[in-house]
């Protein structure tokens, strides 16, 4: 299911109002716990299982609950946020819903009130002015996602999904549960396109962790054919796969750079092909998302 780009940039302009409001200027500025008073909500620990988080809304003060089962401070903040957001942004939601760790990560959850609410919550955690500049000035790797996950005190998928948006390389983000991709989010001039709930081909690393193997750290070339479709691609050409196992969630995070041009090029009538490009279309709402 695509996000309703319109929702999502109204809880993106929310959340960047909510950061001029407080002067951010350094990550470390960015207290929860505080904003989330200063907003009418107090947090409190326990008093919850089987969810992430919950919002008990109020005239006078709302409540967030958060599951004290939570170690990872990244996944704490991020479940908070993600309950401002629903505070902030839908006043008709439920008082007594339940936010699921699954709720929180855009590859899991079809609900396009979770998917905004999680657009609030990377936009404040992760305020483009301090994140744009990180993300243009690095060579793109699962490491270096890591190190904005700590320096942002977020998760790794948030970062990921993040960096992603302001990456100046041609890349793309892939999520794989079960052996079969679940989701992708590309940049903008990525190009290509990834069937969904297709089965990993045996050729990436990704499929290696579903066969019990240990995957390497670090950027390794494989064959683009591997990832991407389309006849335009030169069948010997490789791209860059960098991918970090998420046993909690039986799935797979890989990030795909091609680090060079790959495709095919032929003379001729050949050289535009309709077909390949209505093929496009179809898969690849990345690069056709705004034209739709």
């Amino acid at each position: 299911m695509a996000i309703d780009r319109i929702q999502t940039s109204v809880a993106e302009s929310r959340a960047n109002d909510l950061i001029a409001e407080l002067n951010v200027a350094d990550p470390s500025d960015i207290e929860i716990e505080a904003i989330c008073m200063a907003k009418g909500a107090l947090v409190i620990d326990g008093g919850l299982s089987g969810a992430e988080a919950r919002l008990t809304r109020s005239p006078s003060l709302s409540f967030i609950r958060v599951n004290p089962t939570i170690r990872e401070r990244g996944r704490r903040r991020f479940a908070i946020a993600h309950e401002l957001g629903h505070l902030l942004l839908h006043e008709g939601k439920s008082q007594f819903s339940l936010c699921t760790d699954k709720d929180l990560i855009p590859f899991y959850t079809n609900s396009n009130i979770e998917l905004e609410a999680s657009a609030f919550a990377a936009t404040l955690l992760m305020p483009e002015n301090l994140f744009r500049p990180k993300a243009l000035s690095v060579i793109p790797s699962v490491n270096v996602m890591s190190g904005l996950a700590n320096e942002f005190q977020v998760t790794l998928t948030a970062a990921a999904t993040r960096f992603i948006q302001f990456c100046p390389h041609r890349c793309c983000l892939v999520a794989s549960v079960d052996g079969r991709v679940r989701y992708h989010r590309a940049t903008a001039d990525f190009g290509y396109f990834i069937r969904p709930k297709e089965e990993l081909d045996p050729y990436t690393y990704a499929a290696d962790y579903f066969r019990g193997k240990t995957l390497p750290s670090g950027m390794r070339s494989v064959k683009a054919t591997a990832w991407l479709e389309g006849r335009k691609i030169d069948q010997t050409k490789t791209i860059m796969e960098d991918s970090v196992a998420m046993p909690s969630y039986d799935s797979v995070l890989s990030l795909l750079w091609i680090k060079e041009d790959i495709d095919h090029y032929v003379s001729g009538e050949d050289e535009y092909d309709f077909e390949d490009e209505e093929s496009d279309k179809r898969w690849s709402w990345n690069r056709y998302r705004d034209r739709e």
